[in-house]
């Protein structure tokens, strides 16, 4: 019976090591194919890639990246996914800082702004490329996942907001109301930038960064108690 242990031991543990690594091995394949596409949806936008070519550069089967992804608009909301992340990452840092709110909201404007320049393409992803049905072809798991970190990075702004309230800064008004407001604001300046080179150097003729630190300016403006 000792022996017998000792050998159902180490074949449990076996079991375990073959199961861990397979679990990394997955893992593992599945950055690698998000690495790819990462490439291509830079690149070339939803619309432009196709799943032959994903698979042509991962040097798989198409077959095979639908073990790991179920359509093209999984890999597409997965890559949203990670640019949540990422900013909500660099949110979170600014919003630890030992500032005041308002002096915190111009810091996570301005990080919002680095954002958008650094990591163009995952921007994007996020804000300027809109498929309407996306969410028919992709799991409801993921999509609450992008959901969830959508409305973290914008958690972090109302948090900030309601600082603001606590501490007598800002006049009593409902942070989330004010959070997507600011959100919203930013965007749109940023996508009517993004929308047509005419319309920003003929007609508008102001830095992006400008334009994005004036209406910040305003709306704290009208958030603080005079």
């Amino acid at each position: 019976m000792f022996f017998r242990g000792i050998i159902n031991g180490s074949h449990n543990m076996n079991i375990s090591q073959t199961t861990k690594r397979r679990v990394m091995e997955k893992k593992a394949r599945r950055e690698a194919i998000l690495s790819v596409t990462r490439k291509v949806f830079f690149t070339k936008g939803f619309m432009g890639a196709t799943m032959d070519e994903i698979a042509q550069k991962c040097q798989l089967a198409k077959g095979t990246i639908y073990l790991y992804f179920q359509s093209k608009e999984e890999l597409y909301v997965s890559l949203m996914v990670e640019g949540f992340q990422l900013l909500r990452k660099e949110m979170g840092k600014i919003e630890s800082l030992q500032l005041e709110s308002d002096e915190i909201l111009e810091a996570l404007a301005e990080g919002y702004y680095e954002f958008y320049r650094e990591k163009k393409g995952y921007f994007e992803i996020m804000f300027l490329s809109h498929q309407p049905d996306i969410h028919t072809r992709v799991s409801d798991e993921l999509l609450a996942k992008c959901i969830n970190e959508g409305r973290a990075c914008l958690e972090t702004v109302s948090n900030v907001i309601q600082k603001g309230i606590d501490t007598g800064l800002f006049r009593k008004i409902d942070p989330w109301t004010v959070a997507n407001i600011l959100w919203g604001m930013l965007n749109g300046i940023i996508i009517n930038y993004e929308k047509d080179p005419v319309y920003r150097e003929e007609i508008v003729g102001i830095e992006l960064k400008e334009l994005l630190k004036t209406g910040v300016y305003i709306l704290l403006e009208g958030l603080k108690i005079m």
